[in-house]
Order: structure tokens, then C-alpha cells, then sequence
């Protein structure tokens, strides 16, 4: 029953399948199904789950019965088959058809089928063309040569191994500890999500995958099986695969040599290949070998002594030439805490963070911490771990990390409070950085007021965010101090200041650039703002980017960034402000909602674009939108500044100036924005000025632009309003041009916009661009009318 309850889990679709295929074989239709993948993934257990109701005919093979004749059928027909296949096929097909109940015949473990069985099988299936029977083939890749064929078009389910989620789900049934997110991510990539495998390390060692730093182990049954191949082999060929265990992944077999002391490993390496122990491959100009999967080399590495494997991680670090892998065998020698390495450790840590690698740097502050003897010591490191795992982009491994006991107050404080900030509870991160500023560490200082800087900032207290972001330091603050610099009117300072060209950056101009991107994007300079994020990496880069590109019209490319955690709000509004611009009002909204409490410019840049969306959906895309809703006159860092004609295109059209030269002025700024969207809005603003004022020739040049630029940034119902707006300009005639005409010759032959693209060499996002313009020009709304149009005759053509 433990077997079946982990192989179910995860396996809806598979099941779901199979019961189908069960039950048509119950109704008298004979189904044939094919279950593939690799072992352990659950396909036994999957199979048995479908069979109630069946009278079972069950085989499975065995590597070392596959050369005795009729194995597999003697387990189906439970005597001595006799004769040729064609007769013990007979009988197959007899016991399949003339059973008074349903009947399942199953074939576990098909690849050692000996060949008279597969012949018989392949025999009854070739008649098998009535009764209840359901025949399931399992197999660990292709079936045997002689039923390829027949299975051809049989129900194939191919398993593979469990998705974290599907882990965490068998882990709450099977183990006493509480697994995060991190853990089942080690679980998965140590196990590849086989159900059997995992269930048995659940089962066995549930405390150590829930540490993050804990080495896991192989389930039991199979390091024995692992640890029988190793012990067959010759003596010299097992220190080398030892020596591999201890190296770690995928090394150069020379290290692997000189580490086992064994000349000419080359020699040996076809025994331990053979024996399902290593792997090979050409790589960089050198011979490199691994093992098969993480389990085999977790259970070698396990059966080393302890002194043997010192020593081997020693002399590991006298051959490795990279610095990373010396220190990490040097750490792995260690079996007692150590300050003065944990002190080494720790400062190549904070090297790796200065040159922006911070998966490595939180790595080796964890196992810094691990090496310190004093408890306070402990916690600052884990406290710049969590900070590391951040920048990293890891907060589920963060959260992990911060929950873990600490004993210095500041320390602990601050962990949990940049975790909070990344959750988006920004009044409890707010409170958390306040105590861990009264009882700050030293090393923790600038980070700390970093973090504070942040939040002043994202919250609208601009002085408040300059005084943090004068104390900050480390990653991050050359952000701040650029954004703080500009909030308190020193804009020219941050505009100017002589930053090197980001493809030569360190990681700490990178920062000052990315903080300049900010003030670009702010200022209107969307096209200089995505100049200074070239190369910088990062949650604040991306967002950044993601709003940069929504304001230069790269809207596809805009939606394709994470969400990330702080700064959340803001590219999920981005985002959210294409979907709605283009008609996907459900999307907006998913995006816009759940996002709990955020500072004042976050809350209003939500709030606008969420009624932003409601006028979409209203059916009144281009009415006016106040750029400074929910904003405060001194609001610096406002939506405007990221959109400043969002909205405003009808506002200027409702305009009645005394001088008609101030009105076309006021459209003319406008059609100079480098805002695609914004430049598109105002034509169609000019547009509907002039023809409301009876210049429909003038009238119909602007709409047509603003046709033009809605219609390739799929902005729908803004190219829709422009559409009817230009047919009442008296336009809607005017002829196609040859693409225009192709494509809509092409919908009238019934082609769909998928055919059309592929068949014009063009994307489906043209396609559909050229087909608003047909739409518009000949004054139709659908394909339909299209097509009852144009088979009446053909426009003429530009």
C-alpha cells in the first residue's frame, strides 16, 4: 500500500488514461497500452492501481531468465508452454478471449522478455480483435522488437519522476518533518523525483533533508546493491571509482588517477562502466567521468571510512586547480568547528558576493557557519547567508535558512526581516530592520541600512530613504544612493555622474547604473534606461528592464520577467498594463491582485493600472486616467513618470484653449513621446480633434497612425476605437496593400492565422496586425463579414 499511495502521487493524467483504457477493455473493446520510464518511477504500481475487475495474467522478467524459452508465458498460462510460438500464442489468445470475466494480461519489465514469449505474444495480439481483455506492456524504454510494431499505435504513458510539488505532497503523507521548498528541491535532484526513491529517504533520513547543508545519503536497499557491483570489482578499479566519489559531480579522469593513485585509469574505467558505476564523455578537449545519477555516488561516497575519506578530500585539494573545489574538499576533511578557517571561509565567501555570485557566497557563509565554535559568530553568518540566498533569487531557501535558531538578536533580526521585505509584508520587515539596527553587528551595518534605505524609498519618505541610504553599503546601496540622490532634487548629480559603460562594470557600478536606470526611466529616457541595464543581473535590474521595455514597446519581451518578491507590485503592474491594453482584462487582473501590503508608490501604481483595466473593460479604453491617482503632490517616483500620457490623450482632445496653435502644440509634445503606446494614444487624440472639428483628411492620417502603432503592439481595443473612429472619418474604403491583400485572400481560403503565418514566413502577431488593417480599411468586425465581403469582389490594391 506504501508503494502504490507514493506511485499515485502526481500521476492524474496517467491514471486517468488507463481507467479509460480499463474500461473500454470491461465494455468488450480490446486496448493495448504501453507504460514507459525508468525505474522506480511508480509503473508497476501505476498498472496494478487500473486492474481491479480483471482476472490478472501477470509476467514480469528478470535479466537473468531472459534466455530461457517461454518465461514470460509460462507466468501468463502458470504450466509449460509446448510447441512453437504459433501454439502457445493460440493459448494466449484463448485465455485473452475466452474467459467469462474481463482479463488483464501484464508484461513487467518487457526489455527481458525472452524472444518465444514476445513471438506467442505477438501472435495473439496480431487477432486479438474482440473481447473484454486488456493487454499492458511495461517496459523500462523501447519494448521488445517484435511488439514495436503492434504498439505502435498502442496508449503510450511515459512516467517520469515527481515535480517538487508532487514531493511535497508524498512527503506529508510519509514524513514526521516538515519539508520547505529547498528541501524537496535537493530531494528531486537527488533522487530525480523516482517515487521509490524518495519515499525511502523520506522514510530514513527525513532530518537530513530537511539541512540544507546535510549530505544525503542513498536509500538502503539500493547502496547495497551499489556497494555488491563495487566490491566485484577489480581493486585497483574500485579505488578509482572512490577516488570519483570523493571528487564529487563530473571531474577529469586524470584528477581521478593521480587522487586513486592509479596509473592508466583509462584502462580500468570500461570494468566500472560495465558495472553501472561511471560514466564518460569527451569534454573541453579531456576525458570525463561521472556516475550515473546522484544516488550511485552518494552510496560509494557513503561507504568510504571516515579517515579514508579525509584523506581523500585532502589530497583533493592539493590537485584541484579550482579554487572553489580546493575549498570545498578542504571544509569537507574538517570534523570538528574551526574559527580561524571558518574566518577563511567566510572571506572568500564575501569575495564571491563582491563579484556577484552569490549562490556560491551563501554557500560557503553556510558552511562558514557550520566551522565556528561560538554561537553569536554563527548566527551573523547565517544572518549574511540568508542575505546571500536573496540576492541569489532563492527566498524559499532564505525563509529556511532564517528560521533556523540564532543566537545574536541583531543577526536574527535582520534575517527575518529582509525575508519579510521579500515576502512583501513591509511593516513587519520595517519593524524587524529597526531592532536589528539598535542591535547591530558591524559587518551587518550597511546592509542593514541598505535594506531601510530600500524600504524609506518604496514607501515615499524620501528624506527618511536619503539619511539610510548615506549609511548604506554592500550590495544594493549604489542603488539606493542613486535613487535617494534624485528623490531629493539632485537629479543632474545622478544624470551625469561618470559611470564606465556596463559591459566593463564592476558588480558596484553595475549598481550605480542600475540605480541610474531608475532615474532615466523616471525621467522619461526609457531607451537610456535599458543602455545602463545591459549586463546588470538581479530582482531590481529586471524589474527595471520590465518597465523600461513596456515603455520602448517591447511589450512581448516585457511579459516574459518574474514577478520577483519586493519589488513584485511594480512588474506585475507592467505586466498587468499590457494585458489589459490588449484586451486580456482577466490576466490584468490575476496579476494585480493578492499583493497584500505595499508602500504608497506601489499601492497607486496597483491602483491605476487596476483602473486602467476597469476602463478597458468598460468598453471606453482611451478615457481619461489621472497619470497621479492615488499619488501626493510631492510624489516624485509616481506612474507618471513611468506613463506619462497614460490617459491623457482624450484630456488634451477635450481641451478649448483660446488659440487653436496651443492645441496642436499640446498634440504635437505628445507625438513626439519615444512611448510607442503613449505616441499611438496621442494620434488617436489628435485624430479625434481634428475630425470633430471637420478636418477629416488631416483627421484620417493620424488615425491611421495610431492604427498603425496599436496594431503592433496588439493593443486591440485601442486599435478597435481607432478603427471606428477612422470610418467616420469615411476612410474604411481605402485599398489594401499587397500584404494586407494576401492575408485576407488568404482568410477567405479558409486558413487560419497560424497557417497564414507559417505561410507567409511572418509571425501570427503580424498576421493579426495585418488583418486589423483589412478589418479597418473595408469596415468590417469579423472573418465572416470579411469573407462575405471580398467574394463579391476584390478590393483594389495599393
Amino acid at each position: 500500500m506504501s508503494e502504490l499511495r507514493a506511485s499515485f502521487v502526481g500521476r492524474d493524467r496517467e491514471r486517468a488514461a488507463l481507467d479509460a483504457c480499463a474500461a473500454r477493455a470491461r465494455s468488450g473493446r480490446p486496448e493495448l497500452v504501453l507504460v514507459d520510464g525508468p525505474p522506480g518511477v511508480g509503473k508497476t504500481a501505476l498498472v496494478r492501481g487500473a486492474l481491479t475487475g480483471f482476472r490478472v495474467l501477470a509476467a514480469s522478467g528478470d535479466p537473468l531468465e531472459s534466455s530461457f524459452p517461454y518465461g514470460f508465458a509460462q507466468q501468463w498460462l502458470h504450466d509449460e508452454p509446448a510447441g512453437d510460438p504459433v501454439e502457445v500464442g493460440a493459448r494466449l489468445l484463448g485465455a485473452l478471449t475466452s474467459s467469462p470475466e474481463p482479463v488483464a494480461l501484464v508484461a513487467d519489465d518487457a526489455q527481458w522478455a525472452d524472444l518465444p514469449s514476445v513471438q506467442a505474444l505477438a501472435f495473439a495480439l496480431r487477432r486479438l480483435h474482440t473481447g473484454a481483455a486488456l493487454v499492458v506492456v511495461v517496459t523500462r524504454d523501447e519494448p521488445p522488437d517484435g511488439l514495436r510494431r503492434l504498439l505502435r499505435d498502442a496508449t503510450r504513458l511515459s512516467l517520469t519522476g515527481l515535480s517538487e510539488d508532487e514531493l511535497g505532497e508524498l512527503a506529508a503523507h510519509v514524513c514526521p518533518v516538515p519539508l520547505g521548498p529547498a528541501a524537496l528541491a535537493r530531494l528531486r535532484a537527488h533522487t530525480g523525483g523516482s517515487p521509490l526513491h524518495a519515499e525511502a529517504l523520506l522514510r530514513q533520513a527525513p532530518e537530513v533533508l530537511a539541512d540544507p547543508m546535510g549530505f544525503l545519503p542513498a536509500p538502503r536497499g539500493y547502496a547495497m546493491d551499489v556497494q555488491d557491483r563495487l566490491s566485484a570489482l577489480d581493486e585497483k578499479t574500485r579505488a578509482l571509482v572512490r577516488a570519483a566519489s570523493a571528487l564529487g559531480g563530473e571531474c577529469p579522469l586524470w584528477q581521478a588517477e593521480r587522487l586513486a593513485g592509479t596509473p592508466d585509469a583509462i584502462l580500468l574505467l570500461d570494468e566500472a562502466v560495465a558495472a553501472g558505476l561511471l560514466v564518460h564523455r569527451l569534454g573541453g578537449g579531456e576525458l570525463l567521468v561521472a556516475f550515473p545519477d546522484p544516488l550511485t555516488r552518494a552510496a560509494v561516497y557513503e561507504g568510504l571510512r571516515p579517515c579514508e575519506r579525509a584523506r581523500l578530500h585532502l589530497d583533493a585539494a592539493a590537485i584541484c586547480p579550482d579554487p572553489v573545489d580546493r575549498l570545498r574538499h578542504r571544509i569537507s576533511a574538517l570534523s570538528r568547528a574551526d574559527d580561524a578557517f571558518a574566518q577563511e571561509v567566510a572571506a572568500f565567501a564575501r569575495e564571491q558576493g563582491a563579484a556577484g555570485n552569490w549562490e556560491v557566497a551563501a554557500d560557503h557563509l553556510e558552511r562558514a557557519a557550520r566551522l565556528t565554535a561560538s554561537a553569536p559568530g554563527r548566527g551573523v553568518l547565517r544572518a549574511e547567508a540568508v542575505h546571500a540566498l536573496l540576492l541569489a533569487g532563492q527566498p524559499g531557501r532564505a525563509a529556511e535558512l532564517a528560521r533556523e535558531p540564532n543566537a545574536h538578536q541583531g543577526a536574527r533580526a535582520f534575517a527575518a526581516g529582509i525575508v519579510a521585505e521579500a515576502c512583501g509584508d513591509v511593516e513587519r520587515a520595517r519593524g524587524l530592520l529597526d531592532l536589528a539596527w539598535r542591535h547591530r553587528e558591524p559587518a551587518l551595518a550597511g546592509p542593514i541600512a541598505t535594506a531601510l534605505a530600500r524600504l524609506s524609498l518604496s514607501g515615499g519618505h524620501w528624506a527618511e530613504g536619503h539619511r539610510w541610504a548615506s549609511r548604506a553599503s554592500g550590495a544594493g546601496a549604489g542603488f539606493v544612493r542613486m535613487v535617494a540622490l534624485f528623490a531629493v532634487g539632485q537629479r543632474d548629480e545622478v544624470l551625469h555622474a561618470p559611470l564606465p559603460d556596463p559591459a566593463v562594470a564592476s558588480p558596484a557600478d553595475l549598481d550605480l547604473l542600475t540605480g541610474r536606470a531608475a532615474v532615466r526611466l523616471w525621467t522619461g529616457d526609457a531607451a537610456g534606461a535599458l543602455t545602463d541595464l545591459r549586463g546588470a543581473s538581479g530582482e531590481v535590474a529586471g524589474a527595471l528592464r520590465c518597465l523600461a521595455e513596456v515603455r520602448t514597446g517591447a511589450w512581448d519581451e516585457a511579459l516574459t520577467h518574474a514577478t520577483g518578491t519586493w519589488t513584485a507590485p511594480f512588474t506585475a503592474a507592467a505586466q498587468a498594463m499590457v494585458h489589459a491594453a490588449r484586451g486580456e482584462v482577466g490576466k490584468a487582473r490575476t496579476l494585480l491582485s493578492g499583493r497584500g501590503t505595499v508602500g504608497e508608490p506601489a499601492r497607486a501604481f496597483l491602483d491605476t493600472v487596476a483602473a486602467f483595466a476597469d476602463q478597458v473593460e468598460r468598453g471606453t479604453p482611451n478615457a481619461e486616467i489621472s497619470p497621479h491617482t492615488g499619488f501626493g503632490s510631492s510624489a516624485r517616483l509616481s506612474l507618471s513618470a513611468f506613463w506619462p500620457g497614460l490617459g491623457e490623450g482624450d484630456a488634451r482632445a477635450q481641451l478649448r484653449p483660446r488659440d487653436a496653435a496651443q492645441v496642436t502644440a499640446l498634440f504635437e509634445e505628445g507625438l513626439r513621446s519615444p512611448d510607442p503606446f503613449e505616441r499611438a494614444r496621442a494620434e488617436f487624440a489628435f485624430g479625434a480633434h481634428l475630425r470633430r472639428s471637420g478636418r477629416r483628411t488631416e483627421a484620417a492620417a493620424h488615425l491611421r497612425a495610431a492604427c498603425d502603432g496599436f496594431g503592433k503592439l496588439g493593443a486591440l481595443p485601442f486599435l478597435e476605437r481607432s478603427t471606428q473612429e477612422l470610418a467616420a472619418c469615411g476612410r474604411s474604403n481605402d485599398a489594401l496593400t499587397a500584404q494586407e491583400n494576401t492575408v485576407a485572400g488568404l482568410v477567405v481560403a479558409g486558413l487560419t492565422n497560424k497557417e497564414i503565418a507559417r505561410r507567409m514566413a511572418l509571425s501570427v502577431k503580424t498576421i493579426e496586425y495585418h488583418l486589423s488593417n483589412v478589418f479597418a480599411k473595408l469596415g468590417v468586425s469579423s472573418r465572416t463579414a470579411l469573407v462575405a465581403l471580398l467574394v463579391r469582389g476584390q478590393p483594389r490594391r495599393a
